[in-house]
Parts: C-alpha cells; sequence; structure tokens
C-alpha cells in the first residue's frame, strides 16, 4: 500500500524511504521523551515541551514534503542527510538541558542519528557533525551548570563527557571508512560503466571508419525487420563496394587505402538522415540501411554517395587517385527476407561492377 505513494525515480523512492526510516526513529525517542516527562524526569511544563516536540515535528514533516514532491532535486545535496541531522542536534540537546536524569538516553539518539549518516555523509561532514554535537553538548553541560548547578553531578557528568567523546570518535572513524568504501564503489562502479560502454563501443564501432560493424548491423536490420513487418513500412538495403580498391592500396599505399576508406564512411554518414544506418561490412564492402525509404528515394541518396566520391578531391593526398563505387539497392518487401534482400542488393552491386562500375542499380 505504501509503495503507491513512493516515487518512481529510484533514487528519491530511496531517499524518502530513508527519511521515513528516520522519523520512525525520532517517532520512538519522542515517545520516551513523553514517558520520562510523565515519569517527572524533566524539568520542563507541559506546554514547553509540547511546543517544542511541534516545532521539530514541523521540521521533520517538511523535509518529507521537500523529498515527496521532489523539490529536494533542485538542492546541492538532494538526500538533505546533513541538514537533517543539524535540525535533530538542538532538539536532542534541549531534552537533555531539561532532564533531571536519564540525559545518557537521549544522547543514544545521536548514535542513531549517525547510524543514518553513514549512508551519505562523507568523512569531512561526519567529522564536522561530531564535533558540532560535542560542542553543544558541552555548551549544554556549562549552561546548566550555571542555571541549575543542583541537578549535576559534576564527576558524573565529565566521565559521561568523556564516554560520550570517545564513543562518537569511534564512530566516526567507522563511519568515515565506510564513506570510503562506499566513495570507492561508486568511482569503481563509474570506471566499470565506462570499461563496459567502450567495449560496447569497439564491439559495434569500426575503429576505422567509426561506423558500426556488420554485426551490429545485422541486429539492427533484424529489429527494423520486425517492425516494418509490425506497421508495414519499407526499408532500403544499399550494398557499395569501391572500385579497384586493391589498385589503390597496392599503388598508393595503404595508408591512402585508409584515408580513403574514412572519406567515404564520412560521406555515407553525412548522406543518410539520423533514423538511418550505415555500417563497414569488410575491408572495402559497405552497407547502408535507409528506413521508411522506397526504391526511388534511395537510389537518390546512393547516387549522391556515388557522385560525392567520385567528385572528392584527394589532390592532397596522391594526384593521381580518383575512387568510385558501385552500389546496388533492395527493398524488403520485394522479398520479405532479409538474407533475399542482402542477397538481391550484393547481387545488383556485383551487377553494377560487371557494367562497368562507377554506377547504381536498382532492378
Amino acid at each position: 500500500m505504501i509503495r503507491r505513494f513512493l516515487p518512481d525515480e529510484p533514487k528519491q523512492r530511496l531517499r524518502l524511504k530513508r527519511n521515513l526510516a528516520a522519523s520512525a526513529a525520532s517517532l520512538i525517542y519522542t515517545i520516551m521523551a513523553i514517558y520520562l516527562y510523565l515519569e517527572g524526569y524533566f524539568r520542563l511544563d507541559m506546554d514547553v515541551l509540547m511546543i517544542i516536540m511541534v516545532v521539530y515535528w514541523l521540521g521533520l514533516f517538511s523535509f518529507t514534503f521537500i523529498i515527496f514532491t521532489g523539490i529536494n532535486m533542485r538542492l546541492p545535496d538532494p538526500s538533505m542527510t546533513l541538514v537533517q541531522m543539524y535540525w535533530s542536534i538542538p532538539f536532542m540537546m534541549l531534552m537533555v538541558y531539561a532532564l533531571n536524569d536519564l540525559r545518557n538516553i537521549i544522547l543514544l539518539a545521536f548514535f542513531a542519528l549517525l547510524s543514518f549518516g553513514s549512508f551519505r555523509l562523507t568523512s569531512r561532514q561526519f567529522f564536522t557533525i561530531t564535533l558540532t554535537t560535542l560542542l553543544v553538548y558541552l555548551a549544554t553541560m556549562i549552561l546548566l551548570y550555571i542555571n541549575h548547578p543542583l541537578r549535576m553531578h559534576i564527576d558524573k557528568e565529565i566521565l559521561h563527557f568523556i564516554g560520550f567523546s570517545l564513543t562518537s570518535v569511534l564512530l566516526v572513524y567507522t563511519g568515515s571508512a565506510t564513506s570510503q568504501l562506499r566513495e570507492r564503489n561508486r568511482l569503481q562502479n563509474i570506471k566499470l560503466r565506462k570499461a563496459l560502454e567502450e567495449n560496447r563501443t569497439l564491439a559495434t564501432t569500426d575503429d576505422l571508419t567509426g561506423l558500426i560493424t556488420r554485426r551490429h548491423f545485422m541486429e539492427i536490420l533484424g529489429k527494423q525487420k520486425a517492425w516494418s513487418e509490425r506497421d508495414g513500412s519499407d526499408f532500403v538495403i544499399c550494398f557499395a563496394d569501391l572500385d579497384h580498391f586493391k589498385y589503390i592500396n597496392d599503388s598508393f599505399g595503404h595508408h591512402t587505402g585508409d584515408v580513403v576508406l574514412q572519406t567515404f564512411a564520412d560521406i555515407m554518414r553525412k548522406s543518410i538522415r539520423e533514423i538511418d544506418y550505415a555500417a563497414r561490412f569488410g575491408g572495402e564492402e559497405f552497407v547502408m540501411l535507409l528506413i521508411n525509404t522506397d526504391i526511388e528515394q534511395a537510389r537518390t541518396i546512393a547516387e549522391r554517395v556515388r557522385s560525392s566520391i567520385e567528385n572528392y578531391n584527394f589532390s592532397d593526398l596522391a594526384p593521381a587517385l580518383n575512387v568510385t563505387v558501385s552500389i546496388g539497392l533492395a527493398n524488403f518487401k520485394q522479398f520479405n527476407s532479409i538474407q533475399e534482400t542482402l542477397m538481391c542488393a550484393d547481387n545488383r552491386m556485383y551487377q553494377a561492377k560487371e557494367n562497368g562500375r562507377n554506377m547504381v542499380i536498382d532492378e
């Protein structure tokens, strides 16, 4: 039932859960404070105690509201962990000041507070919040001694302060270690995601041309087939092979051949839309997938590619270098089979070779 009211965004959901858990812990200590008052341990009027409780809980409800509505996303620290902890410290110290005895019970709330901070605080924040608490606690004891000296046993209070300080330091150490471990895990996860993304890029992208690989292209083609069968749309496969590429490598060198491949890949990228795909099939063979396109439109694109590489000026690289390409086209609806469409486009590309090269054939 409660899950229906939690935010959909995972991080916000976690922040709200932690906030509610902290509120539940605060509720326990609030009930404990009321019980101690009823048993006569507080030197405080009921009206004053209720005002303190109401102000404190209004703050807690405000934090919950801010997280629930997403306002916290505009803040530098969306979890507001440090702010919530600082809000709780004055409440705890007021209870310590008002208690005639059993002050250590309220001080235990601080340790519970630090345990929630371990989810988010840095080592420096752990140190700051603990030092602040110790100073406020010391100031509370001094005020108590000045205003109500008979309610204190100096020896016991000094021992309590030393014990509280040592325990706090120990918690700071363990909390800082947890924080550092969490930070290392976060950085390792970032590196892992980056490595996975790099591996994915290497697996799907051709190193030389930057186009997608043959394997990735076939995966995309399978998905496009499913989409086309679902909505009745068509797509065209363009098979392209650079003419006399072996001669280019042998005559001008492999570096020049690589530049030619990169140039042709760039021409293909610039000639198609963002929804289309261009891939290097291997060697000097390339293929394009033109989505929601008929043969006539595909021919226009293929002619643009053919003309661009034919007229490209390679004079800076090799003055005598001229590059052409043969392209074959086939549309999916003609065959309703990926393999047959690819084979037809491939055959038409070879037909362009046999007919003299430097041409586009679509039938």
